[in-house]
């Protein structure tokens, strides 16, 4: 069982695990959830492995790193926010979205 890391911060609204769960559903599983080997606990996904959990999958893709207790946190509050500050392209979105057939 993959261990939710007690010291997570972030917040699923429903929306998010809807979205989630029909990108999962569609395309299946293309990033693995991070698993500190030291401490077990999750570093990233666990949307993913609730997600999972709930559609009764029996296991998930998992890559386990090695992080010392200050290095888990650093990675923890860090992880998510630092992918937040890149910038869109709307451009290249919208030809993407286009090509799914999903432009606004």
């Amino acid at each position: 069982m993959l261990a939710p890391n007690p010291r997570n911060w972030r917040a699923h609204p429903q929306s998010q695990r809807e979205a989630l769960a029909g990108v999962l559903g569609k395309v299946g599983w293309v990033q693995d959830v991070i698993v500190n080997q030291r401490t077990g606990y999750l570093v990233d996904g666990h949307l993913r492995v609730e997600e999972a959990i709930r559609s009764g999958q029996t296991s998930v893709p998992v890559v386990y790193v090695d992080l010392g207790e200050d290095e888990e946190v650093l990675v923890l509050a860090t992880l998510d926010p630092l992918a937040a500050m890149a910038t869109a392209n709307a451009e290249r979105l919208d030809a993407l979205l286009r090509h799914q057939g999903m432009a606004t």
